[in-house]
């Protein structure tokens, strides 16, 4: 076999074992725990409607959240909470998401 074709093979191996690391990763707990919360609020909130159904909703999702901040184990999360993106080191502090710029 040629060079070219052995380097190739081997960069193409190296892409998809990369990609298989970024999803054998993991979730942070939000994502993790989705079922957990599902299994809550199908048993705790059934029957209610409107705002009842709403606050049980958040409750269930804030407390198994909340849970799983303090043992990861609890949804299988490996990390808290999500990776924040890097800040992009421009523009200068105008706060409140406004849009900068006069008239």
């Amino acid at each position: 076999m040629s060079r070219t074709v052995i380097v190739g093979s081997v960069a193409a191996a190296l892409l998809i074992f990369a990609a298989q690391i970024d999803v054998a990763r993991g979730a942070p707990c939000v994502t993790a725990c989705t079922d957990e919360v599902a299994a809550c609020v199908s048993t705790e909130c059934a029957g209610l409607v409107k705002r009842p159904l709403r606050r049980c909703r958040h409750q269930c999702k804030k407390s198994i959240v909340q849970d799983c901040f303090a043992d990861l184990t609890v949804c299988g999360a490996t990390t808290a909470r999500p990776v924040r993106p890097a800040s992009s080191g421009g523009g200068g502090g105008g706060g409140g998401g406004m849009p900068m710029g006069g008239w």
